[in-house]
């Protein structure tokens, strides 16, 4: 199952650069895998019934073009490949003329959202679930991000308000761009980022920002004081 929306990207969405922030082309494809997963004819009375939730592991953004202010996009997603345990799907941003824009991997998990332990989805429901192919044009780059070899630079610390904070009761993937957008050069191109969660961070937490610069590779680890890492973004900068 493919689902679609399309939308006109307003000035709520767009940047100092007078494109749309990294952060509002995630907000896109969420709202988009959102109404896939509510919509989806097996999977949507699955999760009704049993309580069952996905959570985001991993999201990777390939950026040909960043739509801009009053232009007309169409987002489509759909999933490639699932098992009891985990999910992948891939969405995509077109501009007016049918052209992509930006190209998606997402990865998610099953969990309980009585216990947020991983469940395990009965095999008989997952065969029941049409899978689309899978996006051929994009590299399809392991979910887990290595940090580089070099010393980070430490940031001053960040306090989780509650404007980063969604109905799950954490801060919501999109915001997380938020964040470690802050930590880019002025001007810089961003071409791909890849996002790996790790770990829920609620509200009146502080994450500690470690910048590792490394040729052409930013990379932001988010960490708790205690050292875990919540989440590591890494962009690959157009040079």
């Amino acid at each position: 199952m493919i689902y679609e929306m399309q939308r006109t990207v307003r000035c709520s969405q767009i940047g100092e650069d007078g494109a749309m922030r990294s952060s509002a082309l995630v907000d896109f494809m969420q709202d988009c895998s959102l109404k896939h997963l509510e919509n989806e004819p097996v999977m949507a009375p699955y999760f009704r019934e049993t309580g069952c939730i996905m959570f985001l592991i991993s999201r990777q953004l390939d950026i040909v073009r960043k739509p801009q202010l009053d232009e007309k996009v169409t987002v489509k997603t759909w999933c490639y490949e699932l098992n009891r345990l985990y999910g992948f799907r891939n969405t995509v941003i077109y501009g007016e003329n049918g052209e992509i824009l930006v190209k998606s991997i997402a990865g998610g998990c099953f969990i309980d959202s009585a216990s947020m332990r991983t469940m395990k989805v009965p095999q008989e429901v997952i065969d029941r679930v049409k899978l689309e192919p899978k996006l051929e044009d994009i590299q399809y780059l392991p979910r887990k991000i290595t940090l580089p070899d070099c010393e980070p630079q430490t940031f001053e610390n960040v306090h989780i308000n509650r404007c980063f904070i969604d109905m799950n009761k954490h801060v919501n993937n999109a915001r997380y761009l938020d964040i470690t957008d802050e930590f880019l050069p002025d001007g810089a191109k961003v071409k791909r980022i890849r996002c790996e969660y790790k770990l829920p961070v609620r509200r009146d937490s502080i994450v500690i920002p470690k910048v590792y610069t490394q040729g052409n590779i930013l990379t932001v680890d988010l960490t708790t004081p205690q050292g875990k890492c919540c989440t590591a973004v890494e962009y690959t900068l157009d040079t």
